[in-house]
């Protein structure tokens, strides 16, 4: 089964009374998830409470797949006010693999902007196993690769070689058995059990057909029963085994629950989770890099100013902007909150103000080798934030612009819409 719901979302139990806003758990899946929400690394995926006698579990900023028992829960990021019906719904996933696309460890950047609509209407656990089987299939096509393994048997002929210093009191008791080590050819290697492994994971959904058609032809291949020391082995493999390199990244989410590329560690739940600020700080680097114009030179977490000064002169506490771009003598300093702010003054747009103070920061100490410094705020697009208003100012020097990321848009339309609020006729 496989629950599709939003960040800040509320789980609870099926025995509990209904309410349309809340998805509904057998217990101990519940029970499961809970004993997860109360360790210190699960306190940021789910948040663990009771209210008025009923047990909850909100899910924080976090998007992907979360899986316990047979349950999939698709989390979406949240870019609406209210996310509930399958058309907004639907937008939210087309607006998450497009940001996955940007994640260089995982698959995703397989996927054509044309067709992110059409996958949109498949759940995210049904868009995984396309993608994995893609790759999957080119593997079977061409057949698995095979690897020598040293055999050790008693034959009633010689092969490979006589093991006559090994236990030679059974030499003597049967001496038409002789013992033998060689060199055999097998499917039975580390690679190939990981992939049977990472298959076994899919069997459930909308592929699990063709799932279970791979599977029978891999019937002479044992699954991995550790797949940390499967997997070291794998990337020790030699070049034969070239072709298996992107099963890699998804051995360790398929099969231990960590998701690579945008988190630091891993959940130890089933799951492939990533925390929606750093996704989001990712995508949108990713695409200013890739679509800013050509004369725009573009660094991402750029460590070359300090806070201030120690007795000793020496600098501490570097500040490392999400991105800072360079185009003549203009910088734009820019950082990403994944929050939803509204339209109105800046009292109702939920502005931290210690964001402003950390621009400001940024803003004093870039002033001092540009002859113009602006700086951004990117938040995500909503309905009650679809355009940027006019800047606002710390000085005359020094404007701060509040500009919306389009993420229904395609990359190359949103980086167009947000450069023309930030450079205006320089763009």
């Amino acid at each position: 089964m496989t629950y599709s719901i939003t960040e800040n979302s509320l789980l609870c139990k099926q025995r509990e009374p209904v309410n349309t806003a809340e998805v509904r758990l057998a217990e101990a899946d519940f029970e499961l998830l809970k004993a997860y929400a109360l360790r210190e690394e699960g306190e940021s995926v789910l948040r663990y409470f009771v209210q008025r006698g009923k047990e909850y579990l909100r899910v924080g900023p976090w998007a992907g797949l979360l899986r316990v028992n047979t349950v999939s829960i698709e989390i979406l990021p949240k870019i609406t006010p209210e996310t509930g019906t399958d058309a907004e719904l639907d937008q939210a996933r087309v607006s998450l693999l497009r940001m996955l696309r940007v994640v260089p460890q995982l698959p995703f950047r397989l996927l054509p902007e044309a067709r992110l609509h059409q996958l949109a209407l498949f759940s995210l656990p049904d868009v995984l196993a396309l993608l994995f089987l893609q790759q999957a299939e080119k593997l079977l096509h061409r057949g698995l690769q095979t690897d020598y393994v040293s055999v050790e048997r008693e034959l009633t002929f010689v092969k490979g070689k006589l093991q006559f210093h090994r236990q030679p009191h059974r030499l003597a008791l049967h001496p038409e058995r002789l013992p033998v080590v060689y060199d055999e050819r097998t499917r039975s290697n580390a690679p190939n059990r990981l992939l049977k492994a990472c298959l076994q994971q899919l069997q459930q959904g909308a592929q699990s057909r063709t799932v279970r058609q791979y599977l029978s032809a891999m019937d002479d291949v044992p699954a991995s029963s550790d797949w940390r020391a499967d997997l070291a082995l794998a990337r020790k493999a030699n070049r034969s085994f070239a072709d298996y390199e992107w099963l890699w990244a998804w051995v360790p989410w398929l099969l231990g629950g960590e998701a690579p590329g945008a988190a630091e560690g891993g959940s130890p739940l089933p799951g492939m989770l990533f925390p929606m600020a750093r996704l989001f700080e990712m995508y949108v680097a990713a695409c200013l890099k890739r679509h800013l114009p050509p004369d725009c030179m573009v660094q991402t977490q750029e460590a070359l100013h300090h806070l201030l000064s120690d007795p000793t002169g020496r600098p501490q506490f570097k500040l490392k902007p999400d991105v800072v771009v360079r185009r003549g003598k203009t910088v734009w300093v820019l950082d990403t909150k994944w929050k939803l702010i509204t339209a109105g003054d800046t009292r109702h747009r939920s502005i931290d103000q210690g964001d402003l103070y950390q621009l400001y920061a940024y803003g004093q100490r870039y002033l001092s080798g540009a002859e113009q410094v602006k700086l951004v705020l990117l938040y995500p697009q909503t309905a009650s934030f679809e355009v940027a208003p006019a800047p606002f100012y710390y000085d005359a020097q020094l404007p701060l612009f509040l500009v919306p990321v389009d993420l229904t848009a395609a990359p190359s339309a949103m980086v167009r819409k947000l450069w023309d609020a930030i450079a205006g006729t320089q763009g």
